[in-house]
């Protein structure tokens, strides 16, 4: 078994014990209809050959959940992403707007959004898993399509 095999059944393993306390506990989190705008930082781990090309990124976004039916709501993510220059290229910039939707159990969901990503001038699917108490979020999320590359994770707070 490859270690790829190994950390993906980790990862699904985390996924049913955190989907499980959210089953444990509310239906909704607490102030769920009424805090639907945020504001969010992030931490962005560039991989394979976009990762030769630049260094770790931030960036920062503007979030919006919104509560459709029961376990499900829409988001969407208009974001900013800097990466420093890496071994072998110059840095990049990259404006990003997203939208999907969540599968909420509790405090703890899992979503997939798609958008589009202006410097890498591509459209992209981000699946995404985090916790969210009150007004804050946290979550990580994955872009993965082409050859710019990466995983973010992601600190957010609703107004």
């Amino acid at each position: 078994m490859n270690i790829f095999n190994k950390i993906a059944g980790l990862i699904l393993i985390l996924v049913c014990l955190l989907a499980s306390t959210g089953l444990a506990t509310a239906k909704t989190w607490p102030g769920r209809q009424e805090k639907v705008l945020g504001i969010a930082g992030k931490v962005t781990f560039p991989f394979a050959g976009f990762g030769d090309k630049v260094n770790t990124g931030y960036g920062v976004a503007g979030i919006v959940d919104y509560p459709l039916i029961p376990f499900l709501d829409l988001t969407a993510d208009v974001g900013y992403n800097h990466f420093s220059e890496g071994n072998s290229g110059a840095g990049a910039d990259i404006w990003s707007l997203t939208f999907g939707g969540r599968f909420v159990l509790g405090s703890f969901f899992m979503g997939g959004e798609t958008g589009y990503f202006s410097q890498a001038d591509e459209w992209s699917y981000v699946p995404s898993v985090g916790l969210r108490f009150g007004k804050f979020e946290g979550a990580i999320r994955y872009k993965g399509v082409s050859g710019v590359n990466w995983t973010s994770v992601r600190l957010g707070y609703y107004f």
